[in-house]
């Protein structure tokens, strides 16, 4: 899936409300998503129009998902998207290590594990892995998504990572010759590499290569010129973010993502004029 968006307003055709659609998401689960801007828009603006919005641009299909990121201090924005049926669905962490710095430090327990470039004929494995490893991100949280659809995203993403030449690498298990996982990176300026997606294989699980993963996918982009390798991880992913502290990542920021979604009831049974929320018709997962 290719990152970009066309960034719209509301009300057209300049007005204070900030959204795009997320065209691969919308394609992949059949109804509408938006990104919400928020912080673009500002609280004034999403109080003034938010609900505008929600009716005439989410409004016109049976179902549709909009999604809007929050950074903790933007408390007015929040409260905004909570009487408008907005719930929290995940809260990720932005991490960041300068390679100059980073001293690798796990050597022989793993030397059977080897860090290559992906190659088209590893595909069939990287699908599988992407396709099975998720489960604590905002699309399996959400019980308004389907599971299946969350898993094929992730496949989705992997496939078309390798298909379009981003940097991919795949851990190879030299004793079964398999795949034991891989890492996603993509040059976002130059010399800072994100680490979009990662993931090891299920009986590769809370053995420790996931940390073997991480490095191997950290000295191979320092020797590609990676200068800042960055990475945005879940809370909920509480193995990954103490690998990461391992590594000698810190945090910079975090941000939470909230979902709305509307039902088959329709707006107004989500959002009465009252602004009193019908929590019941939103079936989140607590």
């Amino acid at each position: 899936m290719r990152f970009e968006t066309k960034i719209k307003h509301f009300p057209r055709p300049d007005g204070g409300l900030i959204y795009a659609l997320i065209p691969w998401d919308s394609e992949l689960f059949g109804f509408p998503f938006y990104e919400l801007k928020c912080s673009e828009t500002g609280a004034h603006n999403l109080a003034k129009h938010l609900r505008g919005w929600l009716k005439e641009i989410c409004g016109q299909t049976e179902k549709c998902l909009a999604v809007a990121a929050l950074a903790p201090a933007e408390i007015e924005c929040a409260k905004i998207l909570a009487k408008n049926a907005f719930y929290p669905v995940e809260t990720l962490v932005e991490i960041h290590l300068p390679l100059g710095k980073f001293k690798p430090f796990i050597e022989k327990r793993f030397d059977y594990l080897k860090m290559l470039p992906a190659e088209k004929k590893d595909l069939p494995e990287l699908v599988a892995i992407s396709g099975s490893a998720f489960h604590t991100d905002r699309f399996h949280l959400d019980r308004n998504i389907p599971a299946a659809r969350a898993n094929l995203r992730y496949a989705n993403w992997i496939r078309d990572g390798v298909n379009s030449g981003d940097h991919v690498f795949v851990m190879k298990d030299t004793r079964k010759n398999r795949a034991a996982g891989f890492v996603l990176a993509r040059e976002i300026r130059p010399g800072v590499y994100d680490m979009s997606l990662a993931a090891l294989a299920k009986d590769y699980h809370n053995s420790g290569a996931g940390l073997m993963l991480y490095q191997a996918m950290l000295v191979a982009s320092r020797e590609k010129g990676c200068k800042l390798a960055v990475a945005w991880i879940s809370i909920n992913n509480l193995n990954s973010l103490k690998a990461a502290e391992r590594l000698g990542f810190t945090a910079q920021k975090a941000v939470t993502k909230f979902h709305w979604c509307n039902t088959n009831q329709g707006i107004s049974a989500l959002i009465p004029e009252s602004g009193n929320v019908q929590h019941s018709t939103l079936n989140v997962q607590s």
